[in-house]
């Protein structure tokens, strides 16, 4: 049976800095037999940045086999990412290689349910005149964030919303 190499991502609302990535590859957990001796994450922003944990000296993550799910601190607000893991023999040569695109909304998302709690304590919050059309503006670029990842794969756009999304939350002020 051949290695297919997968893997599954997640942001926790618990902790939205926080990545957490899974090996799916079926066969599951028979890196032996197809000399696999370790795996490599390298993730990057909209521009190239690569996001490591703090104190990481490379540009990628060593993932050890026996780790599995990996948890990774990387995120500091809403980023669209490639997320790019390679499994590796123990030279370190390239054996599989799988990447994608993500779109992680935890931030603003969090954001958005602290305005639905103000709008249960301070109903007149509503009364603004601009509220419920920024309310939508900032739902709009959320969900624009997603799709530009999901429709058509490009995390360039859809940080562009996240960012948009990310100012409105940062200057509440002159929003809600």
């Amino acid at each position: 049976m051949p290695f297919l190499q997968n893997f599954a991502v997640a942001q926790t609302p618990a902790n939205p800095a926080f990545i957490i990535i899974t090996d799916t590859s079926t066969p599951p957990n028979d890196y032996a037999t197809y000399d696999i001796d370790i795996r490599r994450i390298t993730i990057t922003d909209s521009l190239g940045n690569f996001l490591v944990p703090a104190g990481t000296t490379t540009n990628y993550i060593v993932w050890e086999l026996q780790d599995n799910p990996i948890s990774l601190n990387v995120l500091t607000q809403d980023t669209a990412v490639n997320i790019k893991v390679q499994w590796l023999d123990a030279d370190d040569n390239e054996l599989y290689e799988l990447n994608n695109n993500y779109c992680f909304t935890e931030f603003n998302k969090q954001f958005l349910y602290y305005l639905i709690q103000l709008q249960s304590m301070t109903y007149n919050i509503i009364q603004d005149n601009n509220y419920w059309g920024n309310v939508g503006i900032l739902w709009t670029n959320i969900i624009g964030a997603i799709n530009c990842v999901e429709v058509a794969n490009d995390i360039f756009a859809s940080q562009a919303c996240l960012n948009r999304a990310t100012f409105m939350a940062q200057n509440q002020a002159n929003f809600f």
